[in-house]
């Protein structure tokens, strides 16, 4: 489908996936404390590694509402037009409470689950695909498999992964034609300038 424009991209980003396996790399290597993902930096090196010149993201995540300032700060950035920010489009579902049991000491407890976040991307993915020569894909649970089954084998339409290494299911490499290793290029896509992700929602389960 490239054009005179170029190869034009879909970025689907798990905002969740990204936070958590962020926070990790925190934790196991002290010099990147506090420095988070800047998606105008990740979007940027993308499209140089995978050779894109047009690449348009869709952030999904949780929020509580109402959302906190911090939030909606966040959010204001990455749906900013470029230069400004990296003019990805965002989309967010509700948080849910779930009760769930431990099985040794039979304690009752809540915790805060996302709602609709997976579905979200498959239904985005699967809406959009066609208008698209690549897809990129930054998340790392194999339950995405059947979706990117069809679009890769079905509708011959690449994948690549920008995810973090140790946290993608091999039921989503099998179909990637390469993955760019986060983790392997923090201090290329991240920042502590940038506006933090918040805590208290992307710790989802």
């Amino acid at each position: 489908m490239s054009d005179s424009k170029g190869i034009r991209g879909l970025w689907l980003i798990d905002g969740s996936y990204i936070y958590k396996s962020a926070k990790k790399v925190q934790r196991d290597k002290t010099e990147y404390k506090n420095k988070w993902i800047d998606y105008k930096k990740l979007k940027e090196n993308i499209c140089r590694e995978f050779g894109i010149d047009r690449l348009e993201g869709w952030y999904f995540n949780s929020t509580p509402n109402p959302a906190t300032d911090s939030q909606n700060a966040f959010h204001t950035w990455l749906k900013s037009a470029e230069p400004k920010g990296p003019g990805i489009r965002v989309k967010l579902y509700d948080i849910k409470e779930k009760n769930v049991r431990c099985t040794e000491c039979n304690t009752s407890f809540k915790i805060k689950v996302q709602k609709g976040v997976d579905v979200g991307i498959a239904v985005c993915a699967m809406r959009l695909f066609s208008r698209y020569d690549v897809i990129v894909l930054s998340a790392g649970d194999g339950d995405f498999e059947d979706f990117i089954r069809y679009i890769v084998e079905d509708n011959d339409k690449q994948l690549y992964i920008a995810g973090f290494d140790g946290n993608i299911s091999s039921d989503l490499q099998q179909f990637s034609s390469a993955n760019y290793l986060l983790d392997e290029h923090y201090d290329e896509v991240s920042n502590d300038r940038v506006i933090k992700p918040f805590d208290g929602v992307d710790d989802l389960e």
